[in-house]
C-alpha cells in the first residue's frame, strides 16, 4: 500500500469552504492530513465540515481583516503545535468596469486578495515547521490583458510576486519553507457559476482554451497537493498554471 502523502500533517486552507479550497481540503484529508478550513461564511463552514468529516476543523475568518488571520494562526499553532502546509486560497473576482470602480470596491478586493495572502503567510510563518510548504492561489489572468479584469489581474500578479520574494526571504530560508503558486484558468466553481452558465462565455472558453473546456476544481486541487507535498521538494518560488493552456500558447 502506498503511503499517504500528507499523513499526520496540519494544513490550513483559507477560502476552504467551497470551490478549489474545498476540493483541496478534501484531497489533503484523503492523503492523511488534518485540515483547518477558514472562510467568512459560517453556513459554508458547516456544510464543508459535514462533507469532509472529523479530520476537518473550521474557523471563521475574514481574510481582509489581519487581526482575524492572526487569531486563526494562533489558534492552529497553539492547538496543534505547528503548521505544515498553508494554502492561501481565499479571494474574490468580481470586477466592475474600470470607470465604475470606486475606492471602496478597490480596497475591498485588494484587502482580500493581496493583504489577505500577505498576512496569512506572515502570521503563519512563526508556526510553520521546518520544511513546511505554502501554496498561494494566483490566476492565469495575471499573464493576460483581458478587458474588464484589470483590478483582479493586478491583485493576482501581486500574489505571484509574493511567492518569488517570500521564497528568498531570510526568515523563510532559515526554516526551509517552500513557497509556490498555483494559477488556475477557467475553472468551474461556485464563484464562476454566472460565467459557466453563460453560453457566450462558454463559447469563448471553447475558442480560447486549447483543451476546449472549463477546468474542474479537483484538477487544480491535484496541483496544489503536488506543490504542498515532498513530491515538489525542489520547487520554490515557482508557478503551476492549471489553465488548459490558456496562458501558455
Amino acid at each position: 500500500m502506498n503511503e499517504k502523502k500528507m499523513m499526520g500533517k496540519v494544513v490550513v486552507v483559507t477560502g476552504g469552504s467551497s470551490g478549489i479550497g474545498l476540493a483541496a481540503s478534501s484531497l489533503f484529508i484523503k492523503e492523511g492530513a488534518t485540515v483547518v478550513i477558514a472562510a467568512r461564511s459560517s453556513e459554508g463552514l458547516r456544510k464543508a465540515k459535514e462533507k469532509l468529516g472529523e479530520n476537518a476543523k473550521t474557523f471563521p475568518v475574514d481574510v481582509a481583516e489581519p487581526e482575524e488571520i492572526c487569531a486563526l494562526m494562533e489558534h492552529v499553532g497553539t492547538t496543534f503545535g505547528h503548521i505544515d502546509v498553508l494554502f492561501a486560497n481565499a479571494g474574490i473576482s468580481e470586477c466592475p468596469d474600470i470607470l465604475q470602480t470606486n475606492e471602496t470596491f478597490f480596497d475591498d478586493l485588494m484587502n482580500t486578495n493581496v493583504k489577505g495572502v500577505f498576512y496569512a503567510f506572515t502570521y503563519a510563518l512563526p508556526w510553520m515547521s521546518v520544511g513546511a510548504s505554502a501554496v498561494f492561489t494566483s490566476s492565469v489572468i495575471q499573464q493576460r490583458g483581458k478587458p474588464g479584469d484589470a483590478l483582479y489581474a493586478a491583485s493576482k500578479a501581486a500574489v505571484r510576486s509574493f511567492a518569488r520574494t517570500f521564497a528568498v526571504d531570510s526568515h523563510v530560508i532559515q526554516k526551509k519553507v517552500r513557497v509556490n503558486v498555483v494559477s488556475p484558468g477557467a475553472i468551474k466553481t461556485p464563484l464562476t457559476v454566472q460565467a459557466t452558465d453563460n453560453p457566450e462565455i462558454s463559447v469563448w472558453v471553447s475558442d480560447q482554451v486549447p483543451l476546449g473546456r472549463w477546468g474542474e476544481a479537483d484538477e487544480v486541487a491535484r496541483a496544489v497537493l503536488f506543490l504542498a507535498s515532498t513530491d515538489a521538494s525542489y520547487l520554490t518560488g515557482s508557478e503551476i498554471a492549471v489553465d488548459g493552456g490558456l496562458g501558455q500558447v
